[in-house]
This record gives structure tokens, sequence and C-alpha cells, in this order.
């Protein structure tokens, strides 16, 4: 559980901000104080919780899958943020999905690496990128070889 936004501190933040600047006719700064800290602020962090907690959702309670990367965008100068799309089947149908900001991605993730994901049953497109899977080694056994002289 997120703990809530402190709405009485901010409604203190901005009646103290906001009384100088009543006093000196600045109506449209004392707005857009009043509508930062009770308004953006806020949603902002309503829309960051909503995603926390289905992220939190999704590695709790769904289920396990094997998927193949298909693309890496890579992330902006100094962030995380790489999107990483992989394929994967779920009931017979194959799932495209784009994972925002998956670590694995600046750990050397290349297109093609199989990876295990998490997802959604109800909504397979919301997943996660949890690990890279092992490399399997296919020993091919020769059974018969013509070399031509």
């Amino acid at each position: 559980m997120h703990p809530p936004y402190p709405w009485a501190f901010a409604s203190l933040v901005v009646v103290t901000a906001c009384v100088p600047l009543l006093f000196a006719k600045m109506w449209t700064s004392c707005f857009l104080l009043a509508a930062t800290a009770l308004v953006i602020v806020p949603l902002f962090r309503w829309f960051e919780n909503r995603d926390a907690s289905w992220r939190e959702d999704v590695f709790r309670f769904g289920r396990e899958g094997a998927a193949r990367v298909l693309d890496i965008e890579p992330a902006a100068p100094g962030r995380a943020d790489h999107i990483v799309r992989v394929e994967f089947r779920v009931d017979e149908q194959i799932v495209h999905a784009s994972v925002i900001g998956c670590p694995l991605a600046g750990r050397g993730l290349m297109p093609e690496d199989r990876v295990v994901v998490l997802y959604a049953p109800e909504r397979p497109t919301r997943c996660l990128v949890v690990r890279k899977m092992a490399m399997e080694i296919v020993e091919a056994e020769i059974v018969d070889a013509i070399f031509d002289d």
C-alpha cells in the first residue's frame, strides 16, 4: 500500500505561499501554485501508484512463460528506460508486448534472446521480463558424412 497524498501539508503550503501573492495582486502565480500543488502533483502520484500496483500484482500473481526478444530500443542519455519488445504464447495465441524500463536491457540483452516473462492472465500484454534463459546447447550427432575430395 502506498502512502496517501499529504493533502493537509499541500494545502498549508498553498495558503502560506498564496497570501503574499494575493496581496501583491499576482493572481496568475497564485492560481498556478494552487493548481500545481492540488491538482497536477496528485495526478502524477496517482498514475505512478497505479503503474506500481499493477507491476506488483503481475509479479505476485502473474503466470510465467518463455518469450523471445524481438527488439530493444535504446534508452535516453543517462536513463535506464529501455523499451524491450517480446513475443510469447498464451493459450495458443501469440502475444506481442512492449516492456518499458527493463533492467536487463542495459546488461547485455540482445534480440533473439530467450527470456522468462511474468504476465497477467486477463491481460497478457501487461508483462515483466524477469530473467534471461540459459542457452541450450544442442549437440547434433553426425550419422553419415560424405566428403568430396
